[in-house]
Order: structure tokens, then C-alpha cells, then sequence
């Protein structure tokens, strides 16, 4: 009784209390809510301020500067149109005052509408032009266009007329870190702390501009004293943990990690890095743990999955009851993709299902059902065989039978049809085992360099390198080996790709930001160590990480000619190993070249062999997946070709002859247009003895409006 007397006295309490709340909030007036929404402005409490800027109108709906307070707030929290109605609102009653069409410009900037931006600063530096605002406006617009040079003149110029303005020090230091020039950043970030010691903000860009050098004793120091001025600044916490990660203290990172999460569960960038302290410390187990936590939390997170599958790879046994969850995430994208009629991508997710759970059923007969579509029928019977083998190995266990099973029965007819059907194929002909060739003709290193710091994830360019190498083995045996390595430099990477007798080394760096993933690349010749081609890769949005990788892919194979080797003769036909999945088709033209003639050009992408090596030509007659046939001929008064000798493409069939070259005695130097034959296989070269690409690709282009930007442009953005 007297606890339930308790409970009816604490509600009539919470009664009274939240009686007496409200009605003491309706007590305030509209400027003091008012007042109450500016010194939550100053905490950064966009939310908080914009909910008293909200209350405020509510008693006075003619109040304009509390409309233009509430645009500021949407604006912070990125709701630009909804900002574009406030400044309307505040125009009614402030009429056309500089600072609201400044914000306007900002806003249209946001919502990409520069020229129209452009203009409305113009017209208030024309009328005002000591504007500061209206400056900072133009100088965003500079950023966006590419010209950091011109942004950094017009933050030099608002600094002139007000010396010590926090944004314009900020800005400018941010924008000469971008510029190159470390020395000057450090002068202006310098000058902002003189007098601007006290602000979480500068000490937190402090830090960054220092980690962004390597100084990461001066990063630590400044990021614990912007989180010792705000105790609930959380960038300045994670760029702290970021910090220490990189300082190789995994331990006290993990705990910062914790700290974080304690306060915000949904921090995901927490829950990235202390998976990755973890597996640096050894603890690959918790790391996989907290990174399938992590996932729970944001499973758009591309870095977090692709570090959780590749350490899965190594350390999780197949059996894990966790790998068919972690497939099922790719399965669901491959359908979405499906649906879309984006093959490509379906079946990138397929094979990375596939990757995790080999022996999952629903992902491999779909993606089986892909190769049929797409006419490997070769393929798509070794897929139906392994799926009956497991079939069978599950009901040996369990000590069932597959006789009445409608699905067994049915994959059964479906593999005897099938194998009756390729009874008399091209390998049943030469008896060969075509899904055992060894078809490896390039050796590639794949090295990078990384910043002290990542910008949002910790690892980026290890991550890319090591998915990107797993991106190289496909449905067939791949014909591309590649090795990833953390290097110094172009020196470093080119004498490691000789140690280890690559053909070719590219050298990359990659980082991503909330909205985008960004890879500079360049190909080099291992021999000659002269650049091949440079190239960048950049996507944003969705699936942005997983479509760089195959742009990436493809890039490189695209350079890469296609080699094969003899591997039967009869007569004047001979048997080569490759076929469809190489985008060879009846009617193409190779040179014959004496084995261990073949070298890569001294400039630019090919082949180069002395035409004295060349032994005679190859037409192809007939195509099998993986293997071709064809007639020689021109090989001149002694016959000198045996097994073992090399293939290269010279001519594609007649109608699609508008790449090859016409001499092999070395590259052509121009790209000629591509013909339009699609390369069914996803990790095969192909480009012909010249390195002109065989056939024509469908780009993964980047979605209308997906601007490239840059974390520089979100940081200055953010200063308010």
C-alpha cells in the first residue's frame, strides 16, 4: 500500500511539474525565447534554437529577425529549401536587408544554383562593399569552380577590412593547406588562435591542419583542447581518437571509441576505428564483432563491410553461421540492381555473396542463372554441379534422399539436359578441362599512399587496395595477379614491383568523405618504370566505394592486351585458351609469337616483338568459353610454331575492326574508337597488341548532379 501510495504522490508531482513547465513557457515572451534561441545559436544547438526561434513565432508571427534566425537554422541542419521560405518570410518584414540575401546566396549555392548566387552577391558587394559575408559567398563559389586561387583572394581581401574575423583566418588557412602552402596555413591558423584561443572550432581545425602535415604530437594536443573547452564536441573526439590511431596508441583510441559510443550509439565512425584498433591489436574476433555492430548501425557503411569481409576471409571459419548474413546484404543489393537492369552490378554482388558464403544456394543459382542469360552455358553447367554436389553432401548427412525433392529433380534434368547438350563442345573435342586452365598473363603491384589521417575512415587506401585485389578473381581463373603494398613512394613502389616481377605497378591514393570516395591512380611500366596512363576515380552517393572499384578495375584491364598461348595443334588447326569470356569472337585475326618473345611496350600501353618472332597467323573458327580454334597460316617456308606459343590480337572481325593495330612491330600512338562486342568476363585484359581497348564498356558513370566536392569545401562550409 505504501509503495503505491508513493507512485500516485510521484505522479500528481509529474503532473504539477509538467503543468508548471508549460505554463511557465508560456509565460516567456517572444523576445526572450528569442534570446533563448541566439544563445543556443552561439552552442551550436541548431535543433534547440530552432525550436525556440519556432515558439517565438508563434506568439508574434510578424517577428523577422526570428525568421531569419530560423533560416539560419535550417540551413545548418541542411534544409535548404525550407530556408528559401523562411528568408521569404523574413523579407516581409525586414525588407531587403544584406545579410538575408546573403544567406539566400549561400543557400542557392547549396542547392546548386551558382549563377544565380553569383549574382545576388554582386549586387550586395556593389551596394555594400565592405560586406564581409557577400565575400565569403564569392569565394565559396571560387571553391566550387575549382579556383582555390580565387577564393584565397578574397578571403585575403575580407581579411583587410576586418583582422582578426574568425572565418576569414579559418578559411584561409584551410584554402592554403589545399594550395600547398603549410607554411602560410600554420601563419594564419596561428593568428586565429591569438585571438580566438578560447573557441572549440579553431582548436579543432588546429588539429586537423597539423594531423593533415604528420604533426600529430601538435594534432593530440590541440583536439584535447578543443574538447576540454566543449566537453560535448564530438569532432573534436573523433578527430582525437583519429589521432591517437594514428599514433599507433590502438588501445587508448579503442577507449575514446567507447567513450563516444557511450554518448551517441549511432556514432558509426567510432565503431569503423575500434574494429580497426582491435585487429591491430591482434583481437581480430572483436574486431569483427564490433564491425558487425557497426554495420547494424549504418549499413551504408561501404569501408566498415569491405573491412569486415576481408579480415572474415582470413580469420572466420566457413562454417560461421554469420557468413550467410553477411551475404544476404549482398544478395538484396544484386536483386535491386537486377530489377534495374544493371547487370554489372548485379553480379559484382553476387560474387562478393559468394565471397563470404560459397555454399549459399540463392546466390549462386542466381548468379548461374546470369551466365545462362548471358550465354556461358559451359559455366553455368559447372555451376549447377557444384550446386547438386553440395545438395548431396548436405543429404548425406542428414541421410535423406533427393528422389521425391521437386527442386533436386529438377536441377538434376536441368544438368543432364545440359551436359548432353555440350557433349560434343569444343573441349569435348580436344579433351581438355577448360575450367583448369592456367590463363594468368599479368603480373600487377598495386601500391599506396596514405595520409597520417584519414579523413573519415582510418585504412582507406589499404581497404582499396586489398577489395580491389580480391576484384581480380572472378568466375573463371583470373588473368590478372595482383599484389597490394603500403609505400613510400614512386621509388619505393617501382623497386618492390621489380623484386617482384610485376609487368606492371600502379600507385594510388584514396580517402572519402560523408558523401564521396575519391582514388588517384597511376599505371606504370615495372621494365621501363615510364607512366602508362593517369587517371581518378570519383563517385558519390550510394554504393559509391563498390563502384570505384569496378571503374577501377576496368580502367586497368582496359589497358591490358589480350594473351593466350597454344594449347593443342592438329594440322593447321590449333587450339588456344580464349574464348568467350575474353570477348573473342569467330573471325578474329592473332599473331603467332614465338614463346618468351612477348615484352611490354617502352612507352604508353602494348606489346612490343620483333617482327622476326612472329611465326605465323591465327584465324579463329570456333568459340568455346574459355578456349577458341582456329586455321594458321603465313608461317612462312618452315613451320616453326609448337605449344606453348604466345597469341596476341591483331584484328578483330571486319565489322568491328576499329581498334587493332596494324603493326606489331610496336603500339599505335593514338586510342581509336572501341568496337561495341561487350567483354562478358569481369577480370579479363581487354585491350589488343596496341592497348587500345577491344571493346567498348559501359562507364559507371556518376548520377546527374553529383558534383565532385572536397572535404575542404564541407569544412569551411561548416564554419559559422
Amino acid at each position: 500500500m505504501n509503495s503505491l501510495n508513493r507512485i500516485r504522490r510521484r505522479a500528481v508531482f509529474f503532473a504539477v511539474f509538467v503543468s508548471s513547465f508549460f505554463l511557465f513557457a508560456q509565460t516567456k515572451t517572444a523576445r526572450e525565447l528569442y534570446e533563448t534561441g541566439l544563445q543556443q545559436q552561439k552552442t551550436l544547438d541548431w535543433y534547440g534554437a530552432s525550436e525556440s526561434f519556432h515558439q517565438a513565432l508563434q506568439l508574434n508571427p510578424s517577428y523577422g529577425d526570428a525568421w531569419f534566425r530560423q533560416a539560419q537554422c535550417a540551413f545548418q541542419l541542411d534544409e535548404f529549401t525550407l530556408c528559401l521560405n523562411y528568408l521569404d518570410n523574413a523579407q516581409k518584414y525586414l525588407n531587403d536587408r544584406a545579410d538575408i540575401r546573403n544567406l539566400r546566396g549561400m543557400t542557392l549555392i547549396s542547392l546548386g544554383q551558382l549563377d544565380m548566387a553569383r549574382s545576388i552577391f554582386e549586387a550586395v558587394i556593389k551596394a555594400y562593399p565592405n560586406d564581409l559575408d557577400a565575400r565569403f559567398g564569392l569565394a565559396e563559389l571560387d571553391l566550387f569552380d575549382g579556383r582555390l586561387d580565387g577564393a584565397e583572394q578574397k578571403y585575403t581581401a575580407a581579411l583587410r577590412r576586418q583582422g582578426t574575423n574568425r572565418k576569414a583566418l579559418l578559411s584561409l588557412a584551410l584554402v592554403s593547406a589545399a594550395l600547398g602552402k603549410n607554411d602560410t596555413a600554420r601563419t594564419y591558423i596561428e593568428q586565429a588562435l591569438q585571438t580566438h584561443s578560447g573557441d572549440a572550432e579553431v582548436q579543432y581545425l588546429a588539429a586537423w591542419l597539423a594531423a593533415r602535415t604528420g604533426d600529430l604530437s601538435e594534432a593530440e594536443r590541440r583536439a584535447r583542447s578543443a574538447v576540454a573547452i566543449d566537453e560535448d564536441y564530438d569532432r573534436g573526439y573523433e578527430l582525437l581518437a583519429a589521432v591517437l590511431y594514428a599514433e599507433g596508441r590502438y588501445q587508448d583510441a579503442a577507449d575514446l571509441c567507447d567513450f563516444r559510443i557511450g554518448r551517441n550509439r549511432d556514432s558509426f565512425t567510432a565503431w569503423y576505428l575500434k574494429g580497426a584498433a582491435l585487429h591491430r591489436l591482434g583481437k581480430d574476433a572483436d574486431a569483427v564483432t564490433v564491425w558487425n555492430t557497426g554495420l547494424s548501425v549504418n549499413p551504408q557503411d561501404e569501408i566498415m563491410r569491405s573491412s569486415l569481409e576481408l579480415l572474415a576471409a582470413e580469420s572466420i571459419p566457413m562454417n560461421d553461421s554469420r557468413r550467410a548474413a553477411w551475404a544476404a546484404y549482398h544478395i538484396k543489393k544484386a536483386r535491386e540492381y537486377s530489377d534495374k537492369y544493371q547487370s554489372r552490378q548485379a553480379r559484382y554482388e553476387y560474387q562478393q555473396a559468394l565471397k563470404l558464403d560459397p555454399l549459399n544456394a540463392e546466390a549462386r543459382t542466381a548468379f548461374a542463372g546470369m551466365l545462362r542469360r548471358d550465354g556461358f552455358n559451359e559455366a553455368y553447367l559447372a555451376q549447377l554441379q557444384f550446386i547438386a554436389s553440395t545438395k548431396k553432401t548436405n543429404t548425406d548427412k542428414t541421410e535423406t534422399t533427393n528422389a521425391t525433392d521437386p527442386e533436386a529433380v529438377k536441377l538434376s534434368d536441368t544438368i543432364e539436359a545440359f551436359d548432353s547438350l555440350l557433349s560434343d563442345n569444343l573441349a569435348a573435342k580436344w579433351n581438355v578441362s577448360p575450367f583448369y586452365l592456367d590463363k594468368t598473363r599479368w603480373k600487377i603491384g598495386l601500391y599506396y599512399t596514405s595520409a597520417p589521417v584519414g579523413e573519415l575512415h582510418a585504412d582507406v587506401p589499404s581497404v582499396t587496395a586489398n577489395m580491389a585485389a580480391s576484384l581480380f578473381t572472378g568466375v573463371t581463373e583470373t588473368t590478372v595477379d595482383v599484389m597490394a603494398s603500403s609505400v613510400s613512394g614512386y621509388g619505393d613502389a617501382y623497386a618492390r614491383a621489380r623484386a617482384a616481377a610485376c609487368d606492371y605497378f600502379v600507385l594510388f591514393s584514396a580517402d572519402d568523405t560523408a558523401r564521396d570516395f575519391n582514388l588517384d591512380a597511376v599505371m606504370y611500366s615495372t621494365r621501363t618504370g615510364n607512366e602508362i596512363k593517369r587517371f581518378s576515380v570519383f563517385r558519390t552517393g550510394n554504393d559509391r566505394f563498390a563502384l570505384s572499384l569496378q571503374s577501377f578495375r576496368q580502367t586497368i584491364l582496359d589497358l591490358l592486351p589480350v594473351r593466350g598461348k597454344i594449347l593443342a595443334r592438329n594440322g593447321s588447326m590449333i587450339l588456344i585458351d580464349l574464348g568467350l569470356s575474353e570477348g573473342i569472337k569467330s573471325g578474329t585475326v592473332f599473331a603467332i609469337i614465338r614463346k618468351g618473345t612477348i615484352t611490354t611496350a617502352d612507352s604508353g600501353a602494348g606489346l612490343y616483338y620483333n617482327p622476326k618472332s612472329v611465326l605465323g597467323t591465327l584465324t579463329v573458327t570456333d568459340i568455346g568459353e574459355e578456349i577458341s580454334q582456329g586455321t594458321v597460316s603465313d608461317t612462312g617456308f618452315f613451320d616453326r610454331i609448337n605449344i606453348g606459343d604466345e597469341v596476341v590480337v591483331t584484328q578483330l572481325p571486319k565489322e568491328e575492326n576499329t581498334s587493332a593495330a596494324a603493326d606489331s612491330q610496336q603500339p599505335a600512338g593514338q586510342n581509336q574508337p572501341a568496337a561495341t562486342q561487350p567483354v562478358s568476363s569481369d577480370t579479363a585484359p581487354a585491350a589488343d597488341a596496341a592497348g587500345n581497348p577491344l571493346h567498348q564498356t559501359i562507364p559507371l558513370t556518376p548520377a546527374p548532379g553529383s558534383e565532385r566536392s572536397s572535404a575542404l569545401i564541407d569544412m569551411i562550409r561548416t564554419i559559422y
